[in-house]
């Protein structure tokens, strides 16, 4: 992990000086806040005259080679520029470290929320009572609706073509599930306390030991789950945009699904959803079969364990953020609940 000092991770008058170099409403003011969703890189919402953006940038105490990460991410949303994904459309690449300190990227700002329980409108209602939009099937609830309008929009995700949008050499596909766990392993080993997973050897022994077939890759995103998308504020559901696309690579679509799946029915807002029906939506959409999923779903709770861990092990060590021993507490229970599931 690269340490920084502890300083404002956004300054508007230099930010203000970069943006009229681009002609962005020059001499405009520069009004900026603070954006909560994101835990690897620091997100702000700014504003100048009619214009409004997102601004991505590494956080206080960065990932190692976060600023590469960033230009990935930078370069996955330009390449999708003309594509059905909904996606931020990539603004601005700026790799001047003298305006912020670090490189960062700005987006377009999208309407929408992402579907955590709390924050689901009212409008969303369940079929037959007040607000449900007209036309909703009866029987419908806003998790259903929510669950299976983002597994369309993770098969056509995987429709893509990764060579046609020039994305072709994101990843190394061959070899893929054979590196997952050195790959994870290593980085879970970089960080300052080690050995904090307790059965993560379990996990990683048995996934060693049952690596999936041969499968035909494509743009994974790696981390997607209802905090990830944003849907629009007016029903139906419908995603306006997948965000945060750090993990994006070249990969095993069943993976993405996998995860998908396990987090939206363990933390998301799944009542109404069925894991079949939304499993059986995704193949039909994506036009294929789908296997026994306990490989995949034990591998997205042991990345998503490690990458917890990285979270929390560097918020006790930034002055910029909040410390999160609840993430802390969920990588745990993510090698618990994979244990358990091997048994």
């Amino acid at each position: 992990m690269t340490a920084t000092p502890a300083a404002p991770l956004l300054d508007p008058a230099r930010l203000g000086t970069w943006l009229d170099g681009l002609g962005l409403a020059p001499g405009e003011p520069v009004e900026h806040s603070a954006l909560s969703g994101g835990k690897s890189n620091a997100m702000f919402q700014i504003r100048r005259g009619e214009h409004a953006w997102v601004l991505r940038r590494p956080a206080g105490v960065a990932l190692d080679r976060a600023e590469d990460g960033l230009r990935r991410e930078f370069r996955i949303l330009t390449a999708l520029a003309d594509t059905p994904v909904p996606h931020p459309r990539a603004v601005a690449f700026c790799d001047d470290r003298g305006v912020l300190g670090s490189a960062f990227y700005l987006m377009a700002r999208v309407e929408g929320f992402a579907p955590f329980p709390e924050a689901i409108p009212a409008s969303f209602g369940t079929a037959g009572t007040p607000g449900t939009p007209a036309g909703t099937p009866p029987g419908s609830s806003p998790g259903r609706e929510i669950g299976l309008a983002m597994a369309d929009t993770l098969a056509d995700l995987h429709a893509l073509d990764p060579q046609a949008v020039g994305l072709g050499d994101l990843g190394r596909p061959d070899g893929f599930h054979e590196r997952q766990v050195g790959r994870w392993m290593k980085q879970l080993s970089g960080y300052p306390e080690q050995g904090t997973l307790p059965g993560v050897e379990v996990v990683t022994s048995w996934l060693g030991k049952n690596l999936p077939p041969a499968f035909t890759p494509v743009l994974m995103h790696g981390d997607y789950h209802f905090g990830n998308v944003l849907l629009a504020p007016d029903p139906p559901p419908r995603v306006t945009a997948i965000v945060d696309w750090e993990t994006a690579t070249i990969g095993d679509p069943l993976l993405d699904l996998a995860g998908f799946l396990r987090i939206w029915f363990e933390t998301g807002p799944a009542e109404g959803s069925s894991w079949d029906e939304m499993a059986a939506r995704y193949a039909t959409r994506a036009g294929r079969e789908l296997p026994d999923l306990t490989y995949y779903i034990t591998l997205s709770r042991f990345r998503l364990a490690v990458l917890l861990e990285g979270i929390h092990q560097r918020a006790k060590s930034d002055p910029t953020r909040t410390p999160q021993p609840g993430i802390g507490t969920y990588a745990r229970r993510l090698i618990t609940d994979a244990v358990k599931s091997l048994r």
